[in-house]
């Protein structure tokens, strides 16, 4: 059984897209992703197992494309014309298209060859919509329609075959929305304990902020992610803890007003912009860190997601302080894995990091907790099984 994976940004990296295909491999699957990208590594390369076939297009271009999906859509037919040059190389069986706006293409490739679409929605994609920089704010406000999103992923869903959610209640929307149990699948972003516990620790990294106690983030930079929050409720955490550093690792559209934000508060002592970092490095961040922090501004998206940060501070027991996003509330709750602050208060949150500061041993248990969870059940191992035992009744028929 041969699986062709759409994705519209390199490869690698990428989490849970690399988790999949290998696991799939593994299970002796043979998986294609194609990757749109600008990359400028060989056209068809094996990587760990997984073929990769690569087309090219500057990341410009592709973000554009992309936004317009919803009224001017000519990246789906872009998709489709390279799905047919991948299967002239090499037929498929199946398609898997990752995220809503690559559901489309997915539909052409599925009616041209006659084949099963499994859809793999990352995030409640509509949603996001009324969140994202770039969705929000002028040009793209003026031509993105929410109603019209509505109704393209209730048309686009009704034609898939499987549907992926990352969550139980993402699973509840699509149910909601009259799709049965057994076509929705929940895929949680666990970690991939194996892969991850490969890289090693730089002591460069621990050492680098070793005399300050790191309350980590780590990963993208947008309205929904909350930063502001965190930035701000470091006016708070400074006084009584003031080797308190809130380290944010990654990068985003909203990065300049973060940095304003610091600039505005005097925290420049207290907060530092580590910029995007190898995915090799994440973990022995989170090994320097003392809490791992997952401040998202709660919504309906945010309601029904599981990032991936949340299950690598676990892994590596580092106690978790989350806003009340409902699937991130449930899980730091059911595993006592972490304090839970309420979504955009500044002032909750810092009391939350006081605490755990002021309280080393209670934060102890709570990190011996999410890893005893992590090695336990919330791993990537445990959790893949429904997409693999679908893939592997498809092949048997």
């Amino acid at each position: 059984m041969h699986i062709l994976m759409l994705l519209d940004h390199a490869y690698p990296p990428d989490q849970r897209v690399e988790n999949e295909a290998e696991s799939l491999v593994k299970n002796g699957l043979e998986v294609t992703v194609l990757s749109l990208a600008e990359d400028d590594r060989p056209e068809i390369e094996m990587v760990n197992g997984v073929r990769v076939h690569r087309f090219k297009l500057s990341n410009k271009i592709i973000k554009k494309l992309r936004g317009a999906v919803g009224f001017f859509d000519l990246y789906s037919h872009l998709f489709y014309r390279y799905a047919k040059k991948a299967y002239a190389r090499k037929p498929f069986d199946a398609v898997h298209a990752h995220d809503l706006y690559l559901v489309k293409a997915g539909i052409m490739i599925k009616e041209k060859f006659e084949i099963p679409l499994v859809a793999d929605l990352h995030e409640n994609y509509v949603e996001a919509l009324s969140q994202y920089a770039w969705s929000t704010r002028p040009p793209g406000k003026w031509l993105i329609s929410l109603e019209r999103w509505k109704k393209l992923e209730k048309k686009w869903l009704e034609k898939s075959d499987r549907i992926i959610s990352v969550i139980a209640e993402m699973k509840d929307r699509y149910t909601g929305m009259g799709f049965g149990e057994n076509e929705v699948l929940v895929i949680p972003n666990t970690p991939n304990i194996q892969a991850f516990r490969e890289f090693p620790i730089k002591q460069d990294i621990i050492t680098k902020y070793e005399n300050r106690k790191i309350l980590l983030y780590s990963g993208g930079f947008d309205l929904h992610r909350g930063l502001e929050t965190a930035v701000r409720a470091m006016k708070f955490v400074k006084d009584e803890h003031p080797d308190a550093l809130l380290l944010l690792v990654g990068d985003g559209r909203n990065r300049s007003e973060l940095e304003a934000l610091t600039d505005e508060h005097a925290l420049r002592d207290f907060v530092i912009f580590e910029g995007w970092q190898d995915q090799s490095n994440i973990r022995s961040y989170v090994k320097s860190a003392t809490i791992g922090l997952i401040p998202h501004v709660r919504s309906v998206q945010t309601d029904a997601s599981i990032p991936h940060k949340l299950g690598y501070y676990m892994s590596e027991e580092l106690p978790v302080i989350s806003s009340n996003c409902t699937s991130l509330e449930r899980m730091v709750t059911e595993h006592e894995a972490g304090k839970i602050f309420e979504s955009e208060n500044d002032r909750d949150l810092a009391n939350q990091i006081n605490y755990l500061l002021s309280h080393p041993d209670e934060a102890k248990i709570l990190a011996e907790n999410g890893k005893r969870a992590v090695e336990k059940e919330f791993n990537w191992e445990a959790t893949v099984e429904p997409m693999i035992s679908y893939y592997k009744s498809l092949a048997s028929n």
